[in-house]
């Protein structure tokens, strides 16, 4: 299925690798894929509504239909809204087309799929879920906060990286049913895209319509402008770089015990191995290893030194 327009929209759980992703296609001679732009969040969320007394849809969509106004006439007003101002970057660029990559799109998936579905190319990325969560925990460090959307899993699960593997289960089980789905999706995992990106952006590229340039991931990097908000590790980058692959693995063995149930359907429906993990300890075991990693503080505690 040909899409009816050749927008192309790049979804993925925020830490996945869009940004990576996003200076890739910007560098591809055809395409400006300019910093996060919130534009298809902000759509997303101006369709949100609620249902109240009698079914009545509490929202714009309901408040517009009220007054005489079709949603396919709302959802394409939407559309032009957001075409209208990414023609216009990409314009300036002196680039015949564009891509847009804001990573919290994906929690917006079946509005942006409302308003979006049949007139863009998606590019669907997916990346192990415990190095998401790893790499959220960082991210999270740096901006002193959550992002908003992580807000209703850190309430229900206070623990962080608990939160975090929720989220990521969630956000990725709807993408990848949303890739099933869709014909003008394409399907990309963070892994193929840095361990063999010639490959698997030929493909990508292929997908789009857009002729493949050898020099697409020289010039990528090549490029030293911030161009928009984006993730600061992505911008930070001088090249493809594969040692973020399997950080996980530095998580304690107890830390992995409790977060591999919770991803682990999903890693299996991405294609990655099971995780192995050892058993949980046990309260009592929980209680000793405490017991004795404050008494090995306790030895490296300068002499004299008192509490806070």
């Amino acid at each position: 299925m040909s899409p009816r327009h050749p927008a192309i929209i790049v979804l993925g759980m925020p830490r996945s690798g869009t940004t990576l992703l996003r200076r890739l296609l910007d560098a591809h001679p055809r395409i400006c894929c300019p910093g996060e732009t919130f534009l298809l969040r902000a759509t997303a969320k101006f369709i949100q509504g609620e249902r109240v007394a009698s079914g009545i849809e509490y929202g714009v969509l309901g408040g517009l239909r009220a007054l005489g106004f079709a949603d396919q006439d709302i959802l394409s007003a939407l559309r032009q809204l957001t075409f209208g101002l990414l023609d216009r970057l990409a314009h300036q660029d002196g680039k015949p087309r564009w891509a847009t990559k804001t990573a919290v799109d994906s929690f917006y998936l079946k509005e942006v799929e409302r308003i979006y579905g049949d007139h863009a190319y998606f590019v669907v990325v997916i990346r192990h879920g415990l190095d998401v969560v790893c790499s959220l925990q960082e991210f999270t460090q740096e901006l002193q906060a959550y992002i908003s959307e992580l807000h209703a899993y850190v309430a229900r699960y206070p623990r962080p990286l608990e939160a975090f593997a929720h989220a990521w289960a969630d956000v990725t089980s709807d993408l990848l049913a949303f890739a099933e789905r869709r014909p003008n999706a394409l399907l990309v995992r963070y892994e193929d895209l840095v361990n063999k990106p010639e490959t698997t952006l030929r493909l990508l590229f292929a997908f789009v319509e857009e002729p493949w340039h050898a020099s697409v991931v020289e010039a990528a990097f090549r490029k030293s402008e911030v161009k928009g908000l984006g993730d600061w590790k992505g911008y930070a980058a001088a090249g493809i770089n594969p040692a973020s692959i399997g950080r996980w693995r530095g998580l304690t063995q107890s830390t992995i015990a409790e977060l591999a149930p919770i991803v682990g359907q999903v890693l299996e429906r991405c294609g990655y191995p099971a995780v192995e993990t050892e058993r949980p300890r046990t309260a009592d075991e929980a209680m000793r290893h405490y017991e004795l990693a404050m008494m090995w503080k306790a030895t490296r505690q300068p002499e004299g030194k008192g509490t806070d």
